[in-house]
């Protein structure tokens, strides 16, 4: 997979080409429109506050500066996180200056109906007018964390046996080198269909295929249209390639998702399914029974936020298992208690208590998240901070999480990866038992967002991600290969962090 995507315009080529009436016609109107965007862009920075700019003295070109943005987000982020210490600080994006606010301005932010994750979502990554994928409503999450949530100790020896009955890898009797990334992918796709969608859409390739794909083809669709300004975007947005297959998709899927409402209507419009997907809640509340393309959009959004990162995520715990093997013993031995304790039942309560197990994820997350920001918000009206910094509406802030899981007043050693770090916190004080878990949302806690608009499927996330972990461990031991002596890079662009595709483990069954 590459950060380089390259954008294919031939129907404006074609049409520059068909004469010198065209190419007159088209060079008048490229004046006109970069006129604009000369005006507009000067409107935007005029209402933007006067703010110290990442680099911008070490390197005062702005096109390598965003450069640097897109290539080396995490030393962008660290070295001016510990340059500017508490102000506010902006960096140069593909979208223009984000602000970077400091742990201390967080405190009533996260409830702030001013700021929208929604919008900063849109804007920055999705195109949601364009691609469709964006963030689900209001709605939509209190359904996810007022029906869905409490269904999760219901749905966790459904995910195991659809885990163990789809299980993509063989037994190895000696040590074998594979690739984990498909297989991690495709069963976090099946998850995410069954408790999204349906029973039936787990067992169907064919939506697992768009389910991934779509998100996929959006990204890279996404990125080769934000190389054009702004204001040219609804022009060339039709001719940027990439779109004919990303809707193509989108479409498959709407035919996917007809046949299960109409499913749903011939069997009186009760749940396909026990326990019921999240389709089923919305069916019987917001989308109703009839609004293809809503509950489309909802299905694509819900993939957009759960599949990539869960799977990033376990590939993730799979490289550090494959690191520091010196951890899987401990944490064999401790899945292994828990679970005959529980009379050989794996339930919620055993994914509870496999503190080990939790931790050496949530440090996994600290050192490798899906993103290097998060408290992700765009302002919808023009704000003040506490101190007095005043936001113009149209603004985007971020918190650096990824500068701030490196800093030493709150984490000791942050350069090493720990595995039983948040586990000794947990054991050492009674405060801290319910606390510094891997779903555990607060200023140093910041994985899942802050405050209100923190992330409602962690719950989802946290039973699918110790479920395959636990999987992969009680198989197979997990190596490096030999020829490789250290945990191998990951893929990072504009603050994106995707374990490659060809990473390769070894791995032989226990």
């Amino acid at each position: 997979m590459s950060a380089k995507f390259e954008i294919y315009y031939p129907m404006l080529a074609s049409k520059l080409e068909q004469n010198a009436l065209a190419v007159a016609g088209w060079g008048m109107l490229g004046a006109v429109l970069f006129g604009a965007l000369f005006v507009w862009s000067f409107a935007v920075d005029a209402r933007m506050p006067k703010l110290p700019i990442a680099m911008q003295e070490e390197v005062p070109n702005k096109k390598k500066r965003i450069d640097i943005f897109i290539k080396d987000t995490r030393r962008l982020l660290i070295d001016s996180y510990n340059k500017f210490q508490d102000q506010v600080f902006g960096i140069t994006t593909t979208e223009g200056t984000n602000i970077i606010i400091p742990l201390d301005l967080l405190h009533g932010l996260g409830s702030q109906k001013s700021l929208s994750f929604s919008a900063f979502l849109e804007e920055e990554f999705s195109m949601k007018k364009y691609t469709k994928v964006g963030n689900l409503d209001e709605k939509q999450i209190n359904i996810v964390n007022r029906k869905l949530n409490p269904t999760l100790p219901q749905y966790v020896p459904v995910i195991q046996e659809l885990i163990r009955r789809h299980w993509p890898l063989e037994s190895f009797d000696k040590p074998t080198v594979t690739k984990p990334w498909p297989h991690v992918m495709r069963l976090v796709s099946r998850i995410s269909a069954r408790v999204f969608h349906s029973a039936a859409s787990a067992d169907n390739d064919h939506w697992l295929d768009i389910a991934s794909e779509h998100v996929h083809s959006a990204v890279v669709w996404t990125e080769n249209l934000k190389k054009w300004p702004a204001i040219l975007r609804p022009l060339v947005y039709r001719f940027v390639k990439g779109r004919g297959y990303m809707m193509q998709r989108f479409e498959e899927g709407k035919a996917l998702v007809a046949q299960t409402l109409e499913n749903k209507k011939a069997n009186g419009g009760k749940p396909l399914s026990d326990p019921q997907s999240l389709l089923d809640y919305l069916y019987e509340s917001e989308l109703g029974p009839d609004n293809v393309e809503a509950h489309t959009i909802a299905q694509i959004n819900l993939c957009v936020a759960a599949i990539q990162s869960m799977a990033a995520t376990v590939t993730q715990c799979l490289m550090d298992l494959a690191t520091h093997p010196e951890y899987a013993p401990e944490l064999i031995e401790e899945i292994k208690t828990v679970i005959e304790k529980n009379n050989g039942v794996v339930d919620k309560r055993v994914l509870t208590e496999v503190w080990k197990l939790d931790s050496f994820i949530k440090e996994t997350q600290r050192l490798n998240p899906p993103d290097l920001t998060s408290f992700q918000r765009k302002a919808l009206s023009d704000m003040t901070l506490s101190n007095g910094l005043r936001i113009p509406k149209g603004a985007r802030i971020v918190l650096p999480t990824g500068a701030i899981n490196m800093d030493r007043e709150f984490f000791e050693d942050p350069q090493t990866f720990d595995g039983f770090r948040y586990y000794r916190i947990r054991t050492a004080n009674e405060e801290a038992r319910n606390t510094n878990q891997m779903v555990t949302v607060g200023k140093k806690d910041l994985t899942w967002g802050y405050g209100k608009h923190a992330c409602p499927g962690r719950y989802i996330a946290e039973v699918a991600m110790k479920l395959l972990v636990i999987e992969f461990l009680m198989r197979y031991d997990i190596r490096l290969p030999e020829n490789v002596k250290e945990r191998p890079k990951n893929i990072e662009f504009e603050g994106l962090i995707i374990p490659d595709p060809e990473w390769e483990l070894t791995m032989k069954s226990r």
